[in-house]
């Protein structure tokens, strides 16, 4: 019997994408139901919180972009998996996770502060396009020395799709744009700059957005 999933989903916001290329990448079909950010009550009906993204399996409610990750590996089987088998290789898209939120996250939760603002504060944003960058570098190494993916290997996993949709938000494109117009403060205001090996490889990343290729 096949399954009935659905997502709840705010378009541009990273954790959201992420999750939209995990789905994609394990060829599991799926409703997406769009969220208007300024009316959260179906989220919250539905999850009892108002944040996206929200996975529904049935009558089974994830939420947090993590959790539905891992909520895929663990309860739809098949492949390709997200998160790996042996230990070392796990506890590095682990690592990559928290490097997601602790180096990459910041300078994009600084920009999307200011995307709400009449007037956007330039060395904010400064400052976040400054840290972005700097995660940029660590991935620029990375890539070097590990291929196309950040743990090696011959495709993506749940660390390429943490990180890489918060990176997308420094390479956003012109027909990224056309199809989700709020991307374009992002093309303003942030860019990643010296690291052809890291935009390639966000470009790979996002190959799975059916909102970006539709």
């Amino acid at each position: 019997m096949s399954r009935s999933l659905k997502l709840y989903d705010l378009g541009p916001s990273p954790n959201n994408i992420k999750v939209r290329c995990a789905l994609a990448y394990k060829k599991l079909p799926y409703e997406r139901i769009a969220v208007d950010p300024a009316n959260r009550e179906a989220v919250v009906k539905v999850s009892g919180q108002p944040l996206t993204p929200v996975l529904l399996d049935g009558e089974t409610v994830v939420f947090d972009s993590y959790a539905i990750l891992r909520y895929l590996d663990a309860n739809l089987p098949g492949t390709p998996k997200l998160y790996a088998a042996d230990r070392a290789t796990l506890k590095s898209i682990e690592q990559w996770e928290l490097f997601a939120r602790t180096d990459a996250g910041p300078g994009i939760s600084k920009a999307f502060g200011q995307l709400r603002e009449a007037t956007p504060d330039p060395e904010v944003l400064k400052s976040g396009n400054d840290m972005l960058n700097r995660a940029a570098s660590r991935i620029e190494e990375t890539l070097a020395t590990k291929g196309e993916w950040l743990v090696g290997g011959t495709g993506p996993s749940a660390a390429d799709f943490t990180v890489g949709t918060m990176l997308f938000l420094g390479a956003v494109t012109d027909a990224a744009v056309k199809r989700m117009p709020a991307w374009g403060f992002f093309q303003k205001h942030m860019k990643i700059d010296r690291a052809p090996k890291t935009l390639a490889w966000v470009a790979r990343v996002m190959e799975y957005d059916r909102l970006v290729q539709k």
